[in-house]
């Protein structure tokens, strides 16, 4: 397939067509690196900067309309600018002459907190401002807890930009993994140790080898960057045993699957139940609200009062627990839980119903695709969907390692030129589709397939 061609034509159309967007990014280059403050938001050859949004629908600021389907990193499970939330926030600020930073605890993260809780199982909670932070908090919480030094973590695994997990996060075949950031610690590198995802052997591996070095295993139960995974059951309960056989603190990072599949973490479809959970996106109702939960005995490590050798700086920063983002994430989360039998069973009947159509539609053209974001066996209302284009037969995916390897999957197609075709059509998605949400109708759903579906006749012109 002429690749190349294909792209230089999209990239063509987009410019000629995104001439306002161009000139903003031409300008504010000058003072950003790449135009923004988020290398997943700036695509090349530009991004378009967006100037309105509501619901499934995002305007750019050459008037272009798109039904957009990366919902704010996928946290935006009721749309953009939700009523439930921006009524809250109104009245906030109106009315009760609130909304800005007090400095004060406030009178809603505690509501906040205990609802969060309550779909947990109890335990203690702290709130901070994004997944980067809470699980950095959390290696240093499981790290004091345990008295060792040893982080080990999935590969493919993404828990933001902090020094205790930027290791094996898109390199990492065969074992091998480096760190992938300048300017960390060379300890780091020694202290960092990789497992691949939904390999028990390897997992059991690692903790015979490492076992009474390893402070805590950090995860996430359904992978996001490295593919739209899931862990399989056997996989995750057995990761729950051995952290539990060597005294390890197991943390599950639900920064994406917290309150996406239904109304709480993940972890409780599997029946298993983390030392320490990190929660974002979701949790915030399109604020920036991250927070890490888990066993008292842990989290009280971060109290002034704990011994000053276990004693761990978790102070959240000058924006923690933000009246008006407390407020958000409250009214966001009570209005998933009162709503959860309508709202989680659409959202997974939609993202069968993608998942399925885009396979069929260019296995009709001939190409051989695969979707990720299901496993029935854990859940039947996944609303999540990645779209891989296959080099080699394989049923499904099962690690990011599949994902990223070049004899398998071709990733260029999928991440970019797949991403550009879709938008030309009116569509923003992300690592291939990217997220339902509440608010996209079942119009906007069949109209992606009918784009997919143009996509895929033309591109058959473009095969070899």
């Amino acid at each position: 397939m002429d690749k190349g061609r294909l792209f230089q034509k999209l990239r063509q159309e987009y410019v000629r067509t995104h001439p306002r967007s161009e000139q903003r990014f031409r300008e504010i280059s000058n003072f950003q690196i790449r135009g923004g403050s988020h290398n997943l938001r700036l695509f090349p050859p530009f991004p378009f900067y967006d100037s309105w949004a509501r619901g499934s629908q995002i305007r750019d600021l050459d008037g272009h309309t798109y039904v957009d389907f990366w919902q704010g990193h996928f946290g935006n499970i009721l749309g953009h600018n939700p009523p439930v939330v921006l009524d809250a926030l109104a009245e906030h600020f109106r009315e009760e002459g609130q909304g800005l930073a007090t400095g004060f605890p406030g009178i809603y993260q505690g509501d906040l907190a205990k609802l969060i809780l309550s779909r947990m199982g109890g335990g203690k909670l702290r709130f901070t401002t994004s997944g980067t932070l809470a699980t950095m908090y959390a290696i240093m919480l499981a790290r004091s807890f345990t008295g060792r030094d040893m982080v080990l973590k999935i590969g493919g695994g993404w828990h933001g930009a902090q020094p205790y997990a930027l290791k094996g996060i898109s390199v990492f075949k065969e074992g091998l993994a480096e760190v992938e950031s300048a300017g960390i610690p060379l300890e780091m590198n020694a202290n960092l140790v990789v497992s691949e995802f939904n390999n028990i052997p390897d997992l059991e591996q690692k903790f015979v080898e490492y076992g009474d070095r390893i402070a805590c295993l950090i995860m996430e139960p359904f992978i996001g960057a490295g593919g739209f995974l899931f862990g399989e059951k056997q996989y995750i309960v057995r990761a729950r045993e051995l952290t539990q056989k060597y005294g390890s603190v197991l943390i599950f990072d639900e920064v994406i699957s917290g309150f996406r599949f239904h109304a709480g973490p993940l972890q409780s479809l599997y029946g298993v139940e983390a030392d320490l959970t990190v929660f974002g996106k979701a949790i915030g109702g399109g604020m920036p609200v991250s927070a890490l939960a888990g066993k008292s005995k842990i989290m009280e490590l971060c109290d002034p009062s704990a011994p000053p050798d276990k004693r761990v700086k978790f102070e959240g920063g000058t924006f923690s627990a933000h009246p008006s983002c407390m407020l958000a994430g409250l009214r966001f989360l009570e209005y998933l839980i009162e709503n959860e039998d309508q709202i989680y069973p659409r959202l997974g009947r939609l993202g069968n119903l993608v998942r399925t159509g885009i396979e069929e539609i260019f296995g009709r053209q001939g190409f051989n695709v695969r979707c990720t974001g299901k496993n029935e066996d854990i859940t039947t209302h996944s609303s999540v969907i990645g779209v891989h284009f296959l080099h080699s037969n394989i049923e499904r995916f099962t690690s990011p390692e599949q994902v990223w390897d070049p004899e398998i999957s071709d990733f260029e197609l999928s991440e970019n030129i797949f991403k550009l075709a879709m938008l030309m059509e009116g569509f923003y998605t992300f690592h291939g589709f990217g997220a339902i949400s509440h608010a996209h109708s079942e119009q906007e759903i069949k109209a992606s397939l009918e784009a997919v579906e143009r996509i895929a006749r033309q591109w058959r012109e473009h095969l070899d």
